[in-house]
């Protein structure tokens, strides 16, 4: 069994979800100091996230990248990847979409450790222009400015003098703000000027960036600075140190790293940078470890559940429980800090005192309540003929929350936690494995307790859609229902994926072709095909060949065939594989 891990780290703001677990702490031998961290190693690993817009939306067709490793989020945001090379200190990931600054997250992983993260995009908003020749100020936000001089700027890819209008594209992130964490990029652990890591606590950062009139990029020319001045937050002003280090965050390495300085200025910092990326007020803080397991009254493990440090230095920081309701990381060493636990609803269900903590800390078992509300859904499935549904589901929408249950011997139950005893919507739509069928929904109301939704018939619609890939000697498939199958145009690109939903470890899959119009033969592209043990990532040039391409709703019918490389043998397998999915825009 693979060794699963969720790492939660106070400040370093890309908490680990792990998917599953082998109920085992995951490196709890954490030493404080940056001296004595664990050495820093490529491991294999896997990751999946989710990326969502300003307004919590999920974004759909955003590039996404870790090494070499590529691929594109899903209607729901939602992308994967498995077994892929990552350091074990700073496991990174980025993603970029028009009109949005790139995003990214670091991660503390192990090998064979699957890992979650969730990153927020900021809009990528103009802020105003300058002449180059002049130079000129810029606001970011009230109180927040970037300052340029005359000739400062240069055209990025030739190092050219650039004497046209410079359009400056920027954001400020208030480091008292509790949504900080998600829009931020990296984590909150830098690289000081002696070489080694250690734990940040920000007092302002902001992101800068330079375009010419045509849309290409800028940057400050060699031996010229600009002047950054950001306000302090009123909270940490008492705190503020006259003087601290500044710290740029490379996108290649997914670290921060310290550069230069900046001033106190009444409640202002105001600093000089030779170049544009993100920058960021930051002190640096020492460190101990922490491990936590969360259960519910009756001894059940917690998984998946959010927790959160708060500080008064540090502000609030937080990530999830695993799948066994572990949870271990990084905390502030000589800090106060209140752990919160939190359940789906956003309330406070339980938590500790923690600290001032000089040592490494073992927190044991943490008991909550769940306080929710109780609602059962509970029906009989038939099928065309009135018979009853032996092999089927019944999908439910609940406070806008998915829910899925097993139909069996033509009955089914779902159990979900609500967050209000107010009446809802209750969705339902029943389908029929065996022949392929779903029902019309059916939309009823309730609040708590029991509700009998009846007999539901399962009748009317073809819900068969698949991906089947063969190679040396097996195939590999992914069913909806049972599976997410999805279809999406972004880029000048038709791309297609699957992941499993239910809980299973089953196969997932994604890759790409040239935006289809109609039938035909293209080259596909990024194909790679996750199993519950392995990987495989495309080798060489792969056909798709279209068979059908129907109407908005209908499907597309296809085949594939090229070479798959097996991550962990390193060898290149002959691939085929047929797909049937429901073209949705």
């Amino acid at each position: 069994m693979r060794n699963l891990r969720t790492t939660l780290t106070l400040i370093v703001l890309a908490s680990v979800l792990a998917i599953l677990s082998c109920n085992k702490y995951a490196d709890s031998s954490y030493s404080s100091s940056g001296s004595n961290l664990p050495e820093d190693k490529l491991v294999t690993a896997s990751l999946q996230g989710r990326v969502l817009d300003e307004n919590g939306s999920p974004v759909q067709g955003a590039a996404v990248n870790s090494g070499v490793a590529s691929t594109t989020t899903d209607a729901n945001g939602v992308f994967s990847f498995a077994n892929i090379q990552m350091s074990s200190r700073f496991g990174f990931v980025k993603v970029a979409k028009t009109g949005y600054f790139t995003g990214s997250r670091s991660i503390l992983t192990d090998a064979g450790s699957s890992n979650f993260v969730t990153i927020t995009l900021l809009p990528r908003t103009s802020k105003g222009t300058f002449s180059a020749s002049a130079g000129g100020s810029v606001v970011v936000i009230q109180g927040d400015t970037v300052a340029f001089d005359g000739g400062a700027v240069v055209t990025a890819s030739t190092n050219a003098a650039y004497t046209g209008t410079v359009h400056v594209f920027a954001a400020y992130l208030d480091p008292t703000d509790k949504d900080m964490s998600n829009h931020m990029p990296g984590d909150l652990r830098g690289i000081g000027t002696d070489g080694k890591e250690t734990l940040l606590q920000s007092f302002g950062m902001m992101v800068v960036e330079l375009e010419g009139d045509a849309g290409e990029k800028l940057q400050i020319a060699s031996g010229k600075q600009a002047t950054l001045r950001m306000a302090i937050p009123v909270s940490l002003q008492t705190n503020a140190p006259v003087s601290i280090p500044l710290w740029y965050f490379n996108d290649t390495t997914g670290k921060w790293i310290q550069q230069g300085s900046a001033n106190r200025q009444g409640n202002n910092y105001v600093g000089q940078v030779p170049h544009f990326s993100w920058w960021n007020c930051d002190a640096s803080s020492g460190t101990v470890s922490f491990k936590v397991h969360v259960a519910d009254q009756s001894g059940n493990p917690l998984v998946y559940t959010y927790m959160q440090f708060v500080s008064s230095s540090f502000g609030t920081r937080g990530g999830w429980t695993d799948a066994n309701g572990n949870a271990s990381g990084l905390i502030p060493k000589g800090e106060l800090l209140k752990l919160q636990i939190l359940n789906p609803c956003g309330s406070l269900v339980g938590g500790a005192n923690v600290g001032p903590a000089l040592t490494d800390q073992d927190l044991g078992t943490i008991t909550v309540s769940d306080n929710r509300y109780s609602l059962v859904i509970s029906g009989n499935v038939v099928d065309c003929n009135n018979a009853a549904v032996d092999s089927g589901y019944v999908t439910a929408l609940v406070d806008k929350m998915p829910y899925w249950a097993k139909v069996s011997k033509g009955v089914f139950s779902i159990a979900v936690r609500r967050c209000s005893y107010d009446v809802t919507s209750v969705s339902l739509a029943p389908g029929d494995y065996t022949n392929n069928v779903q029902g019309n929904g059916v939309v009823m109301t309730a609040d708590t307790g029991k509700l009998d939704a009846g007999s539901l018939t399962a009748c009317g619609t073809t819900i068969e859609q698949y991906f089947s890939i063969s190679l040396n000697g097996q195939t590999y498939t992914t069913n909806y229902p049972i599976d997410s199958i999805g279809y999406w145009v972004a880029n000048g690109m038709s791309n297609f994926n699957s992941l499993p939903v239910t809980g299973s470890a089953g196969n997932s899959l994604q890759f790409g072709v040239p935006a289809l119009t109609g039938t035909g033969t293209v080259s596909a592209s990024g194909f790679w095909l996750a199993t519950p043990n392995r990987y495989f990532f495309q080798y060489g040039a792969m056909q798709c060949t279209i068979s059908q391409f129907g109407n908005i709703n209908g499907f597309i019918l296809g085949n594939l065939s090229g070479a798959l490389r097996d991550s962990l043998t390193q060898t290149n397998y002959p691939m085929t594989g047929t797909f049937k999915v429901r073209r949705t825009e």
